[in-house]
């Protein structure tokens, strides 16, 4: 790797992008913010920001408030598993650790079971599809364990974390002052976290054992199906690959969108030729049964999820093909959701 390299920061991991390459090293991707296809754009400059992860973790925890500092503490302390508060601050005062020392480790890993699992769906074959499981349960611990990563690593977790604090703080601040004479409108109050600190919070996050160890264990117990996909047209991934498809409504306020939630669809795409979905058990125990395959021969079925990623990224979407129409008429039928917007409302 070239030393002008190691400023760029991956949010998803290029051994994960290179499945849907043109060739190793290069893929296609559509720009949503401006309705525009590129070809041929090379791995290591894309899904990426310069120094992403980057912080002196010891000298950012001094921002918290003396409560969520000592928790926080206590939380490094488990994860590098010493009672020794020095021995976590030798670690976590590398500015790289995030980057270079858990990412790393991790993908060096996930590239593996990657591999393994494209291999053993045999490109679809009628015997595979009938007769094999899409991997070993050893295999879906661990990509439940990427699949969750992936989930809070992105940038629009960061954005969407950022918009929680700041909407939670400018609220609290808003109703402290409502008995007061001539109390303002919210809007009169302005919050904006500074990004050290929305990194800080986001770091924390990524490093809970418990907050992840959570959404690992519902991922697991999820009914877990290898779409291959038989028609011409590729799946596409995305800069926030991990897809939530709701399919349960409610008339009131309660959102069925959660990794938990009433008959949730969790899609997440693996090549141009297979996708995982992680089904609620509850619902889709009579449809399918745990690490079957299941054939895609339609392609408006394709398509439809394919629509999911252009809606659910960031910024890009990835293809090894060129041909970004759907994604195009997408933008132009809802140009509302062309960049991100704030899903959060604090009340």
């Amino acid at each position: 790797m070239l030393m002008s390299d190691t400023k760029k920061e991956h949010f998803v991991p290029r051994c994960y992008l290179e499945n849907f390459a043109t060739d190793r090293l290069t893929v296609d991707l559509f720009d949503k913010w401006k309705v525009q296809p590129r070809r041929n754009q090379r791995i290591i400059n894309v899904a990426m920001e310069n120094e992403f992860y980057d912080m002196d973790l010891a000298e950012l925890l001094k921002l918290l408030e003396p409560e969520e500092y000592v928790r926080a503490k206590e939380d490094l302390k488990a994860i590098v598993g010493t009672d020794q508060w020095d021995d976590v601050a030798a670690i976590i005062g590398n500015k790289k650790y995030l980057e270079k020392d858990f990412f790393s480790k991790l993908e060096s890993m996930y590239a593996l079971v990657l591999e393994s699992i494209i291999h053993k769906s045999y490109n679809g074959n009628t015997w595979t599809i009938r007769n094999c499981k899409c991997m070993s349960p050893a295999e879906k611990d661990l990509m439940s364990v990427f699949i969750a990563i992936q989930h809070v690593r992105t940038r629009r977790f960061r954005d969407t974390l950022d918009d929680m604090m700041t909407g939670a703080i400018q609220t609290m601040a808003y109703k402290r002052q409502l008995d007061d004479d001539n109390p303002l409108p919210k809007e009169s109050f302005k919050v904006k976290m500074s990004p050290e600190h929305a990194k800080l919070q986001h770091s924390l996050i990524i490093l809970d054992p418990v907050v992840m160890g959570h959404l690992v264990e519902i991922l697991m117990n999820h009914i877990w199906v290898m779409c291959i996909n038989k028609t011409n047209i590729p799946f596409y991934t995305s800069d926030d690959p991990v897809v939530k498809i709701p399919h349960k409504n409610d008339e009131g306020f309660k959102s069925f969108s959660g990794f938990a939630s009433d008959g949730i669809e969790i899609a997440f795409p693996i090549s141009p030729k297979l996708m995982l979905c992680l089904f609620d058990p509850k619902v889709y125990s009579q449809l399918f049964t745990d690490l079957q395959f299941y054939e895609i021969t339609d392609p408006d079925e394709v398509t439809y999820y394919n629509w999911h990623q252009i809606h659910n990224c960031y910024r890009y979407v990835f293809s090894n093909n060129t041909d970004f129409h759907d994604a195009e008429r997408f933008c132009v039928d809802h140009p509302e959701h062309q960049q991100y917007l704030s899903q959060i409302e604090v009340l």
